[in-house]
């Protein structure tokens, strides 16, 4: 699923007050809410802007986890296809939210909301804490208990805004098997919570984070060896690669990579490459645990069987390793400094033989050749 957020509009929303769970008393009822509170236009607007820029910066795929005992995603179920209202799916919620919580989470607020993405119907879930000292408004409308909005506004459109995680779930990520939407943690970085993605949305990350930059690193460097010809481009391109690789960010954000290191005319055709490796076009946790020796040395590779290989470092430093191209095809490579050993070379995994030279070598040694019966 792909999207910027951009249209996410909210209906109407549901606050609920979740208290501390005491261990001492961890089944204390709560306080909560009978009816949508109130969103006049100013709130609405604030909200959903400040909740689009949550889930672009933050926001991950999540999927539903078979092996999850969390009951959520059944009433994300419920609610989208219409079998429960919003009132009711939001009172289960608050529950379940309680119950994922330990005594060390703190009191906050649960928003609920009816919201629209992409002319799709969709549940939108949003944890907040309350500031120190402040208590949500209690009010009552036609009879039936509510939180005043106004406060709502005050908490979070403050500088000390405390949105802390967010949940979406579009009509479309639903079927009898499975939901999938979006979740952020503004509290992690972009990483989330255990208690709040597993034991509360019942979910896993989509794009498990060593998995996807695997997928990354693969795609990119097929990528530039495939579609680049220019030798100097080819290098800078898979330099700039393996240097965003390293850095110590904690994300990676595609789009963000090409918009920054590749030519215009050449980036369309790279996240395309992306796209068909399974690799999300927005930001992603980064993991590069299976790539460190990989990300070390980069080798070029000549046509007549010589190649080069050198810390990447090395390769960014024209004083060290300088490719010039000649102009009819050729790329001459000058390295600069002091000869300190020269040993024969083997591939790594040992030796390789093509299966011509090891039917010569046994012809040589006498040995002769039978081949087995294949059954039909």
């Amino acid at each position: 699923m792909r999207t910027d957020f951009g249209d996410l509009v909210i209906e109407k929303a549901i606050v609920h007050v979740v208290p501390q769970r005491k261990r001492s008393d961890p089944n204390e009822p709560i306080p909560l809410s009978e009816a949508p509170c109130n969103l006049n236009d100013a709130v609405r607007t604030a909200l959903q802007a400040r909740l689009r820029g949550v889930l672009a910066s933050t926001g991950r795929e999540v999927i539903e986890d078979p092996d999850s005992k969390s009951a959520l995603p059944d009433r994300v179920y419920s609610f989208l296809s219409g079998e429960i209202n919003l009132v009711d799916v939001s009172v289960e919620m608050v529950h379940l939210l309680r119950n994922s919580q330990s005594g060390v989470n703190s009191a906050g607020l649960l928003l609920v909301a009816e919201a629209g993405l992409a002319g799709q119907r969709a549940l939108l879930i949003v944890k907040l804490e309350q500031e120190t000292g402040m208590q949500a408004t209690e009010t009552f409308v036609n009879g039936l208990r509510t939180f005043d909005m106004k406060y709502l506004a005050d908490l979070l459109f403050t500088e000390k805004s405390k949105i802390h995680k967010v949940a979406l779930f579009p009509e479309g990520g639903i079927n009898d098997e499975r939901i999938e939407g979006w979740a952020a943690d503004r509290q992690l970085s972009g990483k989330m919570a255990a208690f709040f993605l597993e034991r509360f949305l019942g979910c896993r990350q989509k794009n498990e984070p060593r998995e996807v930059t695997r997928r990354f690193h693969d795609a990119a460097t097929e990528w530039v060896n495939i579609y680049i010809a220019d030798p100097d481009v080819r290098i800078n391109y898979l330099m700039a690669t393996l240097t965003e690789l390293q850095s110590p960010a904690q994300t990676l954000d595609p789009i963000d990579f090409a918009q920054r290191h590749l030519d215009v005319l050449h980036r369309d055709s790279f996240i395309e490459c992306l796209e068909g490796a399974e690799v999300p076009a927005r930001a992603f946790d980064k993991d590069t645990e299976h790539l460190e020796n990989k990300l070390r040395n980069m080798r070029v590779g000549f046509a007549n069987g010589v190649f080069v290989v050198a810390p990447v470092d090395a390769m960014d430093d024209h004083e060290v390793i300088l490719l010039e191209d000649q102009g009819d095809g050729t790329t001459s490579v000058t390295i600069t400094g002091t000869v300190t050993t020269a040993t024969a070379y083997a591939p790594p995994g040992g030796r390789r033989r093509s299966k011509q030279g090891d039917s010569d070598e046994r012809k040589d040694s006498g040995i002769s050749q039978s081949r087995s019966p294949r059954s039909e």
